[in-house]
């Protein structure tokens, strides 16, 4: 049973982050779920409504804030993938070729 308390749940996005830095997530989780899967859909989420404000004739700096408000996100992945004792070389090459695609895209 999970502890639902709310000194628990309070601290479930540090929990988060500290887990997947200090490598307690599998490495295979941290890639394909979090990296390939979440990340990439809230790039493309974000990518996509940046888009449509430059369509729409929006000033730029706000687009451009928008396309890049997850660039941190993605190196502390990017980060926690390489710094994984398991994850395999092909993982971090592929990591870090994403990481260069979440920045032209």
């Amino acid at each position: 049973m999970r502890d639902t308390s709310p000194a628990v749940t309070a601290f479930a996005p540090i929990h988060f982050f500290r887990a997947r830095w200090h490598g307690q997530v599998s490495h295979r989780r941290l890639f394909y779920w979090d990296m390939l899967g979440v990340a990439t859909l809230l790039n493309a989420a974000l990518a996509l409504v940046s888009l449509i404000l430059l369509a729409k004739g929006w000033d730029g700096s706000v687009w451009l804030l928008l396309h890049a408000v997850l660039v941190p996100y993605n190196i502390f992945l990017l980060a926690s993938l390489w710094r994984h004792v398991h994850a395999p070389a092909l993982f971090r090459v592929i990591g870090t070729g994403w990481f260069g695609m979440t920045l032209l895209v």
